[in-house]
């Protein structure tokens, strides 16, 4: 009996030591989560036209179906984060697998733009829960320092191709079996990503941190309201008393939270972030470049299909200029080293925002080939910086908070998204490229300015 007993213990240690380590399967599991929540963040600029047209809706409309998703993707990633840790990353994880295949199933069966945009908010909340989760499971899942650090470099670059190739992928399911198997796809690709994870568990941390939820309540009136104000103002479908209360409540809001976090005991910004000004910058430039990467390729699918007419397919043909190059830059952010990161951000920075306004200017000539070729240097530094800004501002986090700390940056960058959703996605086209290419370009400029600032205080 003894032996017995001692057998079935040692057992159940070789299972718990198996499903605290992540194998292959378990890899390719949250490589796919991470892929998805990109591709479906992305894929639905170069669909809007053919959605909205559909589902006879109108332009804002369509600006909601991507900040439907935007917005609760940003709202929630500090409290999926606060989530993972008091639940376990994978349970979390498998969760928010579980109602991004429903939500995707409920877009691709939407039958009115309101459906949709309810759809979409469920996307962008499980989406939310499940983004930080892909890193947290690398980070429990692999003991060796140096094979997590090259799984996380892949991890960066899986989530660079769902944003670059998204555009041709969106074109060619658009335009060959329509917009909805671009939501469909996703059904049994989670169901793969979930049973390839079915034996890996984590336990739940011991040092549990808390979140503000007033404060999510308020980020989440705030960007809602922002965006409200912003799209609903730029196309006139809401009275000037509307519009005015949307403003005024934006500014209620962040004051709000701004006073909530001033005051707090427990802020969900702790001091050791909230007090150290490199670190903000840094966050501050990931904003910035969250506008003008997503913005650029918002406001370039957009144009080539409102202007010049392409269908879907060669839009994404023609956006491949920009997307591979997004790539390379991907796969070069691998190998800049440390002490030549902070040169590269500036430097970067400061060639996107080059190829912005060559591709603003270009367009004025109305040839096609000459407004399209910057938006290479675009791509190749949005790339670069995607992973360079989330290196440095991991640096400057202190370790207590370092999961804090990559919450509040992907805050920052997705309310960048949220954003240039919101201000791009209805500008027209009557001076071409001119004025939102110059704004992606004030962006990444921007972002070069923050960094740059960041280097200078840390001086």
């Amino acid at each position: 009996m003894t032996d017995v007993n001692a057998s079935k213990t040692a057992t159940s240690h070789d299972i718990a030591a198996r499903a605290g380590q992540l194998g292959i399967a378990g890899m390719i599991a949250v490589s796919i989560g991470n892929f998805l929540v990109a591709f479906d963040a992305s894929a639905v600029n170069v669909a809007l036209p053919t959605i909205t047209r559909e589902l006879h809706t109108s332009a804002g409309a369509g600006q909601w179906f991507l900040d439907g998703y935007t917005i609760p993707l940003c709202v929630f990633l500090m409290v999926s984060g606060a989530a993972g840790d008091r639940f376990g990353a994978a349970k979390v994880y498998r969760v928010a697998l579980v109602v991004f295949t429903v939500a995707s199933a409920l877009c691709a069966t939407a039958m009115s733009g309101e459906w949709l945009i309810a759809a979409r908010v469920s996307q962008g909340v499980s989406a939310s829960f499940a983004l930080p989760m892909t890193l947290a499971i690398l980070g429990k899942g692999i003991a060796d320092p140096s094979r997590r650090a090259r799984m996380i470099g892949a991890w960066g670059v899986v989530g660079g191709v769902g944003i670059a190739f998204s555009p041709l992928l969106s074109g060619l399911v658009t335009g060959f079996i329509g917009w909805r198997w671009m939501f469909a796809v996703n059904v049994p690709i989670c169901l793969v990503a979930l049973w390839m994870l079915r034996r890996f568990s984590d336990a739940p941390e011991a040092h549990q941190r808390r979140v503000n939820p007033v404060s999510q309540l308020l980020l989440c009136v705030l960007l809602t309201s922002l965006a409200a104000a912003l799209i609903e103002g730029r196309h006139g479908t809401w009275p000037i008393g509307w519009l005015i209360a949307a403003a005024g409540i934006t500014v209620v809001a962040a004051a709000g939270l701004l006073w909530i976090e001033l005051v707090s005991d427990k802020p969900t910004v702790p001091q050791e972030l909230s007090h150290n000004r490199p670190y903000l910058l840094v966050a501050l430039a990931g904003g910035c470049y969250q506008f003008a990467s997503y913005g650029s390729l918002l406001v370039l699918a957009l144009y080539l299909q409102q202007k010049h007419g392409l269908d879907a397919v060669h839009t994404g043909y023609v956006l491949l200029v920009c997307c591979v190059s997004w790539c390379l830059g991907n796969v070069t952010a691998l190998v800049i080293t440390p002490d030549r990161r902070d040169r590269m951000i500036v430097v970067f920075a400061a060639v996107g925002a080059v190829g912005a306004i060559g591709s603003a200017g270009l367009s004025l000539g109305g040839n096609l080939v000459l407004a399209i070729a910057p938006t290479a240097l675009i791509g190749y530094a949005a790339g670069i910086l995607a992973s360079s800004l989330s290196a440095a501002a991991m640096h400057l986090a202190p370790a207590p908070v370092a999961g804090t700390a990559a919450g509040l940056l992907n805050t920052s960058r997705q309310s960048g998204m949220v954003i240039a959703v919101a201000i791009l996605g209805g500008m027209s086209f009557s001076t071409e490229l001119l004025v939102p290419m110059l704004a992606v370009g004030a962006a990444f400029a921007g972002g070069a300015d923050f960094h740059g600032g960041c280097g200078r205080v840390a001086r």
